[in-house]
């Protein structure tokens, strides 16, 4: 008979719950869960379609161990184990911890025990170079708010229920359903907002699924230029006396800077850089600025550029400034279970840099520019000998894939842990296989601190791992042992990897076992307060938000020259931006074969209607995209949403030798990544975050290029 288990998605933010149908030991089937009191039936087809991955034939079942033709061997845990120990410990010997790195992907953010036992292994081995997905998609935002609020874990949520104006950047909610902010169903907020009279304006390149039809909603910007129309937004209200000087007076610092770096960006100065109206700029910033309530918040679109802590930075200042930071309807802090601000703090005192074989560096939230993970394997002081993967695919998500898959091939030992066995895990000497959300326990730690409606949800195992998965702690935890490491494991039976989660949930008056009592699994949380921000959770020593952080003052030099260079662009410049699709999401859905349905089974290139009409080509003819990173073949869509001198595709594909994928590699698509910058220089120094939209790309059809 038939049972139906309360759990939660674990593939993006919001954490919507689900409810499971299961028959035995098999999983029947998922639907949103109608009756949890957050999310109350919402629930995205990559969350309800998560059964396809779980009963995928390709999904890994068993260790297995390349063999001397390149193929790959079942082996048993034990033998797997003892050897990837045996190799580690020698490495370590003959060359330190600095000769073991690790990358850790997307989806292992949204395991609660992964990065714990990662970090155990790591730091017993003295390793300290950890690469994550991070620096290509968000580190942006730790940097920014280490810089601005004293804490990489500050990051103030909008407000969509109660705002008047709502100004988003580089984000597209309707198929991405938002990052840095957690709720089930963004779009029906925004529904909510503009039924209550609210303005809501999306900047972006494209004209973005979330623009309600027939609107104004849209500000169709050029690629990799919002810093700019920030600043002139911030100099248009600063020049219409409409800063919130009594707020900067009480709680911000270094006011001076901010209006320093804005005072050449005018609306008029900027307007023929970003493409944007100088009236319609300061028509934007007089409204967002005279609003009861407005809020702002931005995303991936804007963060892959090449200066997403300063765009970070004044996206903050344009909440601050004009008083709708800690207000109801502007930007909030939600502290959820457990107020996290204190973990991220930073010593404003330190200098986070330090030299290195290339050149300057530092880690943010302890990673590394994962720009530079090939040329850390093939130089270097010490170079890399041994990489753990877990739960990413670095081969596809890094710019590079040529001179990744040269390095990768250096390495003596390349273990990695997924569903799958990906791009990467085609190179690796072990792929290890590992449970997925719905054969371990879990709590929705993602999203602490950036829930527009607080909750912790805990789920048990809905069924028993398949084959021999085994979850990426306990993995590790017997490495740690085979090692003679401290392990997690040494405690037997009795190993609690939720023994820490304990500890905080306490803060809340919560326990486990009260989360297993609950409806749904789930308690909800007090909503996100007003009034406490500048006491209690922002960390910087003198409780005062930094207008214009020190460490931001060669970021600002480069920023005017980036100006000056944008200025003098050529008028037929084409740039490369991300697109975002629903049908694409982390390696796992590459392998799905309902998303491959008719016009999702490649990635082409769209080009705007004008532009296909100067180029000369239609729906379905080739063309090669190049520029001085690499060169990639690809045929046409013309899309009508792209303003013109803007050409997208998306990332991800590429996978025509993943034989362990094999929905993939019948439909392998182009890893647009070939024409991305890596290595020194390819990424924003702040930050660690790789340039990866954008791009300047010259696009001429096949036949003229001779093919």
């Amino acid at each position: 008979m038939s049972r139906r288990i309360p759990t939660f998605c674990r593939v993006c933010e919001p954490s919507c719950g689900l409810v499971a149908e299961v028959d035995g030991d098999r999983l029947v089937r998922l639907r949103p869960d109608a009756d949890h009191p957050v999310t109350r039936g919402f629930a995205c087809h990559k969350g309800v379609g998560f059964d396809a991955i779980h009963h995928d034939p390709d999904r890994l079942d068993h260790p297995q161990r390349r063999n001397a033709d390149g193929g790959f061997d079942q082996v048993g845990w034990d033998t797997a184990v003892s050897d990837i120990a045996d190799r580690l410990g020698r490495i370590v010997a003959e060359s330190g911890g600095d000769a073991v790195a690790a990358y850790f992907g997307n989806p292992g953010a949204f395991s609660a025990t992964a990065a714990p036992a990662l970090g155990s292994l790591m730091k017993q081995l003295g390793a300290q170079r950890l690469f994550n997905s991070g620096t290509q998609d968000c580190s942006n935002k730790f940097a920014g708010g280490e810089a601005v609020f004293g804490t990489s874990t500050l990051h103030p949520v909008p407000d969509l229920e109660r705002t008047d104006y709502a100004l988003i950047f580089g984000e597209n909610p309707r198929v991405s359903h938002m990052s840095f902010v957690s709720m089930a169903d963004p779009m029906a907020a925004l529904r909510r907002a503009r039924e209550r009279g609210a303005r809501i304006r999306f900047v972006n390149p494209r004209r973005i699924e979330s623009v309600a039809p027939g609107s104004d909603e849209l500000v169709q910007i050029r690629p990799d230029t919002d810093l700019y129309f920030m600043a002139a937004l911030l100099h248009e209200i600063d020049a219409a006396g409409m800063f919130d000087e009594t707020v900067i007076a009480d709680h911000g610092r270094n006011i001076a800077g901010l209006r320093a770096f804005i005072a050449p960006y005018s609306a008029d100065a900027v307007a023929d850089v970003v493409g944007i109206d100088a009236t319609a700029i300061r028509t934007i910033a007089r409204d967002f600025a005279s609003a009861e309530a407005a809020s702002a918040h931005m995303s991936t679109g804007v963060n892959m550029g090449r200066q997403g802590t300063l765009c970070y930075w004044l996206l903050q200042m344009l909440s601050f400034v004009t008083g709708n930071l800690d207000r109801p309807g502007g930007n909030r802090y939600g502290a959820g279970f457990y107020p996290a601000t204190r973990s991220g703090r930073v010593d404003p005192e330190a200098d986070p840099f330090f030299d290195s074989a290339f050149g300057e560096l530092r880690a943010v939230r302890g990673t590394l520019p994962g720009n530079l993970l090939a040329d850390m394997i093939e130089g270097g002081d010490t170079p890399i000998r041994a990489l753990i993967v877990i739960a990413g695919n670095p081969l596809l998500s890094i710019a590079g894939e040529t001179q990744l898959r040269a390095a990768f091939e250096k390495l003596d030992l390349l273990v990695v842990l997924d569903l799958y066995r990906s791009a990467t895990g085609e190179l690796a000497d072990y792929v290890l296989p590992c449970a997925d959300m719905l054969e371990r326990p879990d709590i929705n730690i993602c999203g602490l601190g950036l829930q527009a409606e607080p909750f912790v949800q805990y789920t048990d195992a809905v069924v028993p791992p398949a084959g021999e998965r085994r979850e990426e702690w306990w993995i590790l935890a017997r490495l740690e042992q085979a090692m003679g490491l401290r392990s997690l494991l040494d405690a037997g039976e009795s190993a609690d990897p939720f023994a820490r989660f304990g500890r905080m949930l306490s803060y809340a008056g919560l326990s486990v076992q009260a989360l297993r009592d609950s409806p749904s699994q789930t308690v909800k949380l007090p909503p996100p307060e007003t009034g406490r921000f500048y006491d209690d959770w922002i960390q910087t020593p003198d409780r005062r938000v930094d207008c214009c952080p020190a460490l931001f003052g060669g970021a600002l030099r480069r920023a005017h020259e980036l100006f000056d260079e944008l200025r003098a662009e050529p008028a037929e410049q084409l740039k490369l931006i991300n697109l975002r699709t629903p049908y694409m999401q982390n390696s796992w859905y590459q392998n799905v074969a309902k998303l491959k349905r008719p016009g999702q089974q490649e990635n082409p290139v769209h080009v705007s209607p004008e532009d296909a009409r100067q180029y000369g080509v239609r729906d379905g003819d080739a063309v090669e995209l190049s520029n001085t990173h690499g060169r990639l073949s690809a045929s046409v869509r013309v899309d009508d949403t792209l303003r013109d001198g803007v050409v997208a595709m998306t990332h991800g594909w590429g996978n025509a030798r993943s034989s362990g994928m094999r929905v993939a590699q019948r439909y392998p698509g182009t890893n647009v990544n070939v024409l991305l910058p890596s290595g020194p220089g390819s990424y924003e120094r702040l930050s660690n975050q790789a340039h990866m939209t954008g791009i300047p790309v010259v696009m001429r059809t096949l036949a003229d290029n001779g093919a």
